[in-house]
């Protein structure tokens, strides 16, 4: 039996929330790229899971709300006061996502 890949597989998704979270934290220089690579992220995340299609309905919160905050920034800048309520909501729903995909991969 072979254990290594399941182990490199959850590595890899830990690398892969580790980022979400600090796109989540960081001041992105473009938007559409934080955007583009928090899509691109989940989808990584997601594609591991044998079951994807209950995982949509947090994914698109997640995303949501992660527009939302790239659409404050834009607006108002990085030093919006709301964006701390935004991020919280954004990790909360990454959090949901998280669960889901490690649930579901074992």
């Amino acid at each position: 039996m072979n254990m290594i890949a399941p182990i490199r597989s959850v590595d890899a998704r830990d690398g892969v929330f580790s980022r979400l979270h600090a796109l989540i934290a960081c001041r992105p220089a473009s938007s559409d790229a934080a955007r583009a690579e928090a899509r691109r992220l989940i989808s990584v995340a997601m594609a591991e899971t044998w079951q994807t299609d209950s995982l949509w309905g947090a994914a698109d919160a997640f995303h949501a709300h992660f527009e939302f905050m790239m659409q404050t920034i834009e607006i108002n800048g990085a030093d919006d006061p709301n964006l701390r309520t935004l991020r919280t909501k954004c990790r909360f729903y990454l959090e949901q996502v998280e669960a889901l995909c490690r649930s579901m991969s074992h």
